[in-house]
């Protein structure tokens, strides 16, 4: 028989995978970069999901990112570890990202062509409610005590571990295949859909 503990640990890994899979292949590839493009079903899909277990918005996640390679590891990144300091970004990325994703200009800037829909607005750019909802769920499945610790597990994953280690980890440690102040570590990468092999992102 498996404890509440262990269910409540899995539910969270399994939250924060479908978060950071999401993330990767909507947010970063599909939207940022344009190197994938999917089905407006499968489009939806990957939206719900982010919407649920990151609660994030999508311009703003879009706009913070490409701005990033704007500037990278210069005045005007907004997550550089060699600007900001290393613990700085490992330990407060959150903060950074937030200053940046709440500014107009920057979001005008760097997102002019991610518009609006009525699913951003009456749902998907209510990142609140996401978390709410997210929640929620995972009390009705748990129970409200082991809901609450994995849903706050998997933000601990989500927000203080695995997204500041692409920002931070992936800028200071690791190898180089290609000549950026980004780095490749094999383990970030195998914890977030690839995304730590941050130096070939760069190049």
């Amino acid at each position: 028989v498996i404890s509440s503990f262990a269910l409540a640990l899995i539910a969270a890994v399994v939250v924060l995978q479908i978060a950071i899979f999401s993330s990767s292949i909507y947010l970063h590839r599909c939207l940022t970069h344009r190197a994938v493009k999917l089905h407006p079903i499968v489009a939806l899909f990957f939206r719900m999901m982010v919407w649920i277990t990151t609660g994030l918005v999508a311009k703003q996640w879009v706009a913070v990112h490409r701005k990033h390679h704007a500037f990278p590891d210069v005045e005007g990144d907004p997550h550089s570890p060699h600007v900001a300091g290393f613990w700085s970004i490992q330990l407060g990325n959150v903060v950074h990202y937030a200053r940046e994703a709440h500014k107009p200009e920057v979001v005008e800037k760097y997102a002019k062509d991610i518009h609006d829909d009525a699913w951003d607005r009456y749902l998907f750019n209510h990142g609140k409610a996401a978390n709410l909802l997210g929640l929620t769920l995972l009390c009705l499945g748990l129970g409200v005590g082991w809901g609450l610790l994995a849903g706050a597990l998997h933000a601990i994953g989500y927000v203080f571990i695995l997204s500041p280690s692409v920002n931070g980890l992936c800028h200071v440690f690791g190898r180089k295949n290609f000549d950026n102040t980004a780095t490749n570590l094999q383990s970030v990468a195998f914890l977030t859909a690839g995304e730590g092999l941050h130096n070939n992102h760069h190049a």
